[in-house]
């Protein structure tokens, strides 16, 4: 009877949590296509969500469904996959942030003698806290072809950023030197940002092996009725 009792429970709670990941698969697509809509209007910036970009909000979605699929498919619970997603998506904007504040840290040294305070260290120290979850999850992750040669679009974008006046032209303490000039240097740099993002959030992606994983869903065999 007890035991009865158990597995019941378990049986709920197992269709609770599938429920959530439906839930949260809807919400994710949601999320894709207000961002999608919002960039299409030119409104880059979601003011509800503490003005986060909606490139970003784009990218966190996909990269979400992608690992949460992928983490549940190699062998994590459907609740730690969430999970897992969740910190994997989360991973993906914090080393778009350490890329950055590395960069104006650098640019700062350059000006100057290098001087880290407290509140910088603290920063600096949570994103990689931030990141780390990756270390969870490598063994699901390939670094391949693919990964490499966005890896390699990517720092070719970031460096004609800075070439053109990275992270901001207008920042006072910017020390790179700008070797090209533009009419508009503010919007230029605003795309080359949103650009960089877009191409770190598809190396994530790249890293999960989403047309391998889809393959193998389709190589399935159909279940035998009865069975």
């Amino acid at each position: 009877m007890a035991s009865s009792s158990l597995r019941s429970r378990s049986a709920s709670l197992n269709k609770l949590v599938h429920r959530l990941v439906l839930g949260s698969y809807i919400a994710a697509f949601l999320a894709l296509l207000a961002s999608l809509a919002l960039t299409v209007e030119g409104k880059l910036w979601v003011s509800q969500l503490g003005d986060v970009s909606s490139i970003s909000l784009a990218s966190v979605s996909v990269i979400y469904v992608l690992s949460q699929y992928r983490f549940a498919k190699g062998g994590y619970t459907e609740l730690k996959s969430i999970v897992l997603g969740v910190l994997f998506a989360n991973a993906f904007l914090q080393v778009y942030e350490l890329i950055y504040g590395l960069t104006f840290a650098l640019s700062g040294a350059l000006s100057g003698p290098p001087s880290v305070s407290g509140t910088e260290l603290r920063t600096f120290i949570l994103w990689v806290i931030m990141i780390s979850p990756v270390l969870l999850v490598h063994d699901h992750l390939r670094f391949k072809r693919t990964s490499a040669a966005l890896l390699a679009l990517l720092g070719a974008v970031w460096v004609t950023w800075i070439l053109f006046g990275f992270p901001q032209y207008y920042y006072s303490g910017y020390a790179f030197t700008r070797i090209l000039t533009t009419s508009d240097p503010y919007h230029l740099s605003l795309w080359l940002n949103f650009g960089s993002k877009a191409l770190l959030a598809a190396l994530f992606v790249s890293m999960l092996e989403p047309l391998k994983a889809l393959n193998n869903a389709l190589a399935r065999p159909s279940p035998v009725p009865g069975s």
